[in-house]
């Protein structure tokens, strides 16, 4: 189990090499003209700029062996009046994953007048990404009906992993009163109990979900899935059912 201070140190650095890759492409291109957008012509991006990577964690889909990951497209101009083709490549310089990791299709469609649309990466859960993340890093390029738009949005980088840190709402407030010291096995056990994410949650959301929880855990006390990590029965500190 990694620590949170751990991941987030793994994230910045991620952050620098991918800026330092922006930099090096910049110096690479620097003679290349910056689109106009001009009527009749039509240019994708990716609706976020690449030192915005997506972190993907399969932690939070236990039941699922893959995932087909949204990833928002735009395209810089006006609409165009029928469906248009794009292609989304790997970059296997840059990557670290391996072919069994996902499947991306050969062509995509932006479909017609839209101004923003969704491509689909399909993430698999295989069993090395309990072991730590892989990256996967996409590229657009031009097709006979779109070119590419804005360099700095148009690679998209994409941990994936089946591991996690402790997730930011489970604070002390949550550890006092509603479901105790943390763990990645007492996390992962939550959330395929009550599929929860608390982030925005309200108190007393938090309380009816640690109640779920609780009663979970009593109703499978001495289960080898409710021992927590430290070889005790997992308890959660939420009034009730007692």
């Amino acid at each position: 189990m990694k620590l949170l201070h751990n991941k987030e140190e793994e994230i910045m650095k991620n952050r620098i090499f991918i800026i330092l890759v922006c930099v090096f492409v910049w110096m690479g291109c620097d003679e290349r003209e910056i689109p106009e957008y001009n009527t009749g012509k039509y240019y994708i991006e990716f609706e976020n700029e690449t030192i915005d990577s997506t972190i993907f964690t399969f932690i939070y889909y236990p039941n699922n062996e893959y995932y087909d990951l949204p990833i928002p497209v735009k395209i810089a101009g006006e609409a165009a009046d029928k469906d248009l083709t794009y292609k989304v490549s790997v970059d296997g310089e840059l990557s670290t994953v391996e072919s069994k990791h996902y499947a991306l299709p050969e062509t995509m469609v932006f479909r017609k007048g839209l101004y923003h649309d969704t491509c689909y990466v399909r993430l698999n859960k295989t069993a090395d990404l309990s072991n730590g993340a892989v990256r996967l890093v996409l590229f657009l390029e031009a097709t006979s009906d779109m070119a590419v738009g804005k360099l700095e949005n148009s690679v998209a980088i994409i941990q994936i992993s089946n591991t996690i840190a402790r997730p930011a709402w489970w604070d002390s407030n949550v550890e006092q009163y509603y479901l105790g010291t943390y763990s990645q096995k007492k996390f992962v056990l939550f959330l395929r109990v009550t599929g929860a994410d608390l982030t925005d949650a309200s108190d007393s959301e938090k309380r009816a979900y640690a109640l779920d929880f609780k009663q979970y855990l009593i109703d499978h006390r001495g289960d080898p899935e409710t021992i927590d990590e430290d070889g005790q029965p997992m308890t959660v500190p939420v009034l009730g059912l007692e």
